[in-house]
């Protein structure tokens, strides 16, 4: 069970059982989904906007993160310094930035409870190959000319999250949510504004065409402009056959904390901790004083599998447990009451792709397990997009254009699956380089 999906309670909304046309019909009720309805609405309150979301708001990747808003354009800022330059790189990641604050104004504004907390996290160094890559991270930002963080010494780092196993950190901006209240919460708004949501409303087909038509098992929708927003589901459409992998990362959630389990580990400011390797490790506290810790295997499983048995793989939990005891041997009494897996959609350059495809197609995916804060600021590209604007956003190094193309694909099976296995190893050799 997703420990999140505890937290509220949900009545799934009606499907779609008719033949109806809108404006804009958005495929995926998730964050992306939800955030370009939410901003087209805003700026075009006349629109007729249907959402057609195959379980229901919040069910899939959006209410089974972690939880971290971070100021992340994808994995990889390097890459995207040298392609784009300095100052591109510097627009996107305040843009992102940005979003994070905005996400805890329209929580307050809208009286949703979705547990934010303005805490920052601490990006921590457990080996001098992380210290290496903190160093990296931070001359980074002095040259895009963003905020360079201080490195602090063990002891520093060690008064803000007492854990032995940290040598060195960086704080980083950011925020800690409720993914899932989050969702809930936006798709009240929506409704509330006279958005209309279709729960348990697959997209079976797309039929393309001047006014292209999202096909449903109980009815159809024909639109004047339609958003894909799918994520790991993307391949369902020709376009994006092979340009996102599903791949599986894990968590645990642990029983609330006793006072005296807290007492044993500074960690007053409840910041987020984000371990600095390729193939995250992160821990937060949630609002009733549980644990959350994730990382272990982030896998991919042979021919795309999505299957919910993958909840199942004990190994992975094993791993985590082994994690979280390097981190918090004192906590070794602590027990974990959730263990759960989730899938993210991971793209060849590692990055966010948006963009329009023809007959009125647009499309936003490719977060790679970092999109609450990208997904918001994907909504404001996504309605520029849809209402034919040229602005900031769409000027964003995150657009596909002339300038920037589309990810490669993928390889078809089984040189996927071998191919992931061995990125994977390589990325462990890399963060194991001391």
């Amino acid at each position: 069970m997703v420990y999140w999906h505890e937290t509220e309670d949900v009545v799934p909304g009606p499907a779609l059982a008719e033949t109806i046309e809108c404006d804009v019909c958005i495929v995926g009720g998730g964050f992306t989904g939800l955030w370009a309805a939410y901003f087209l609405k805003e700026a075009e309150p006349a629109l007729d906007i249907r959402v057609v979301e195959a379980e229901y708001s919040g069910y899939g990747a959006s209410g089974r993160a972690d939880g971290f808003a971070t100021p992340t354009v994808g994995k990889d800022l390097q890459a995207l310094v040298e392609k784009f330059g300095t100052q591109r790189a510097l627009e996107a990641t305040q843009a992102v930035g940005r979003s994070i604050l905005e996400i805890g104004r329209f929580l307050r504004r809208n009286k949703v409870d979705a547990e934010y907390e303005a805490n920052d996290y601490l990006m921590v160094a457990t080996s001098a190959a992380q210290e290496r890559r903190l160093a990296e991270d931070r001359a980074l930002a002095e040259r895009i000319g963003g905020v360079a963080p201080s490195i602090l010494s063990r002891e520093e780092s060690q008064a803000v999250i007492g854990s032995p196993a940290i040598q060195a950190a960086t704080r980083v901006g950011g925020a800690l949510v409720n993914p899932f209240k989050l969702s809930r919460g936006l798709a009240r708004v929506l409704r509330d504004k006279g958005v209309t949501i279709y729960d348990k409303t697959p997209c079976v087909e797309l039929e393309r065409g001047v006014r292209s038509t999202v096909v449903t098992p109980g009815g159809r929708i024909t639109a004047d402009k339609v958003v894909l927003a799918t994520n790991v589901h993307m391949d369902s459409f020709r376009e994006f056959r092979r340009k996102v992998a599903p791949v599986w990362t894990y968590a645990m959630v642990s029983e609330p904390l006793t006072d005296a389990q807290l007492d044993r580990v500074p960690w007053a400011g409840r910041e987020g901790l984000v371990e600095a390797k390729s193939l995250l490790t992160c821990a937060r506290f949630t609002k009733d004083n549980r644990v959350m810790f994730a990382g272990g295997p982030v896998v991919y499983y042979y021919g795309r599998d999505r299957g919910e048995h993958n909840m199942s793989r004990g190994r992975a939990y094993e791993e985590i447990q082994r994690e979280f005891l390097r981190f918090f041997p004192m906590w070794r009494d602590v027990r974990f009451a959730y263990a759960y897996g989730g899938t993210a959609d991971v793209v060849r350059d590692y990055a966010p792709h948006f963009g329009t495809v023809g007959d009125g197609i647009a499309y936003g995916y490719g977060y790679c397990g970092n999109g609450i804060s990208m997904t918001h600021l994907g909504g404001k590209v996504l309605r520029d997009l849809v209402l034919g604007k040229d602005s900031d956003y769409t000027r964003l190094l995150v657009v596909d254009n002339k300038d920037r193309k589309p990810p490669m694909g993928y390889p078809p099976e089984p040189l996927l699956y071998v191919g992931s296995r061995v990125v994977t190893k390589l990325m462990d050799w890399k963060d194991s380089r001391a």
